[in-house]
């Protein structure tokens, strides 16, 4: 008699377990698979496959109305950026200051210096 009662306490607990489970409140995709291959190569072409990379997960966020990890608008920023996209970089330097008011301050310290190089 006991024992069926535990069993049962057991399975309710175990099936209401995952009623718990909350979402994820970010979307990484492929953001840490980008950084890890910059990391381990610094050639040209694990540079243009992280950028591929950080599209894919920029693109499936958008798609799926889930809210980008931070970090990544910057990042895709940077590597517009190195790659001579100046105005898409700045485009996603702002939409990272927006998305993430505490990182602001560091993207409009990096827009302006971009713009000052610009003018120079």
């Amino acid at each position: 008699m006991i024992a069926k009662r535990w069993n049962g306490i057991v399975l309710l607990f175990l099936f209401m377990l995952p009623a718990c489970a909350q979402p994820p409140v970010y979307h990484w995709g492929e953001y840490e698979d980008s950084l890890y291959l910059r990391a381990t190569d610094t050639s040209e072409e694990a540079q243009a496959e992280a950028l591929k990379m950080l599209e894919s997960t920029i693109r499936e966020a958008e798609e799926n109305g889930s809210r980008l990890a931070p970090g990544v608008y910057a990042d895709y920023g940077y590597l517009l950026f190195k790659q001579g996209q100046t105005q898409e970089a700045l485009l996603n330097f702002k939409k990272e200051a927006d998305l993430y008011p505490e990182s602001k301050y560091f993207m409009d310290s990096v827009i302006s210096r971009i713009r000052d190089k610009e003018k120079s």
